[in-house]
């Protein structure tokens, strides 16, 4: 009985491998070609592209679908375009047919395409296509064209627009383009000359130098002080602006921007320029401590107190100023120095006392006189 078992098995195997072998040859066996209607076309007009396959009845076929472009610069405008026609052989030819264009002077390699004939992938050839005037075409082209025979005549074309691209465009008014770009940049720059010049400005404006920061610091408190603002009942506020002046002041002095943090942040920071036991900082330290009180916990100072924390601000900003070094020289003895009460005003006084002023100037003149004989002596 396992001997009929393992026979009819044998015989179900051998079936299935011919019935493969078999796919496997028809599909080998047929034929797929791709070809164009013309090989040299005038850029901008259509070309038909076909892909064909020779196939036997009840056989599947998959062509590729193509769209947009076929390769760079080379167009479907129209299909796919499926036919189908019958050989006396029994055999079916199916093709899918498009219509392509350039608007390009060049020449074309359409690739080899796929076709799946009952899964069987096969190719087509390459096709070249070229895409030019026609009064470029060399003359040999027309050499095996027989003239005697009536050839069809067609009606005129259509003129179709194309959209115009964006080298076109470049090509066609770059220039001008450029030309109207420059001849503004100059234009402006002439009025901005004639407008500074009209103003008595400099061409170039000048950078004002950066205020210091004690002194913007100075000018911020005295405006805060005029407002009056916790005389008003507005002490949050009063608060929150005496600590922005001295955030600020604090970052442009030490170059340390504490302008978003905390006052413990702040603290923490300014550890870096002022020692922790430091007069100034312990009172910083006080003034920030009441100004989260007032703002977060709704604490309500005394009037002396909002005195005092003005008062520390405008001491700690006085006490931690940046003052520029300046360089002194001894005034020299060998000059007439002229008295302190001389100035441009009293030399354009009419009701001028001249022999008190020379007076004066030769007294002084004495002085300096009897100073350089002490120097020698």
């Amino acid at each position: 009985m396992s001997h009929y078992k393992a026979k009819g098995i044998s015989i179900i195997m051998a079936l299935l491998l011919t019935v493969v072998i078999t796919n496997c040859v028809s599909a080998q066996n047929s034929v797929a070609k791709a070809y164009t209607d013309s090989n040299f076309v005038e850029f901008g007009s259509p070309a038909k592209y076909t892909i064909s396959v020779t196939v036997k009845g009840g056989q599947k076929v998959e062509f590729p679908f193509l769209k947009n472009e076929i390769v760079p610069k080379l167009e479907v405008t129209q299909g796919p375009i499926m036919d189908t026609s019958y050989n006396t052989d029994l055999t079916i030819n199916v093709s899918h047919s498009y219509l392509i264009t350039s608007f390009v002077d060049s020449t074309f390699t359409i690739p080899q395409m796929p076709v799946l004939v009952d899964g069987q992938l096969i190719h087509t050839d390459s096709v070249s296509i070229t895409f030019t005037l026609l009064q470029n075409v060399d003359s040999s082209f027309y050499a095996g064209i027989d003239t005697s025979k009536v050839l069809p005549i067609f009606d005129i074309v259509e003129v179709k627009n194309t959209p115009l691209t964006f080298e076109e465009f470049w090509h066609r008014f770059g220039h001008i383009i450029i030309i109207i770009l420059i001849t503004l940049l100059v234009g402006a720059a002439i009025t901005y000359f004639i407008i500074r010049k009209i103003k008595n400005k400099p061409i170039l404006p000048i950078a004002k130098p950066k205020e210091p920061a004690h002194i913007t610091a100075y000018r911020l408190l005295d405006k805060l002080k005029d407002s009056k603002l916790w005389q008003q009942g507005r002490v949050k506020d009063f608060y929150s602006l005496l600590t922005e002046i001295l955030k600020n002041y604090i970052t442009d002095r030490y170059n340390n921007s504490v302008i978003e943090n905390t006052s413990d942040e702040t603290l923490e920071e300014l550890k870096k320029f002022i020692p922790p036991r430091d007069e100034n900082y312990q009172n910083l330290k006080t003034l920030l401590d009441t100004a989260d009180f007032v703002k977060f916990a709704k604490f309500e100072p005394r009037p002396d107190e909002n005195d005092f924390a003005l008062s520390v601000a405008y001491k700690f900003v006085d006490n931690t100023k940046l003052i520029p070094e300046t360089t002194t020289q001894p005034p020299s003895t060998s000059a007439v120095v002229p008295p302190p009460f001389m100035d441009d005003s009293s030399l354009t006084t009419n009701n001028i006392d001249h022999t008190q002023l020379i007076n004066d100037i030769n007294t002084s003149v004495d002085v300096v006189n009897s100073n350089n004989n002490y120097t020698d002596n």
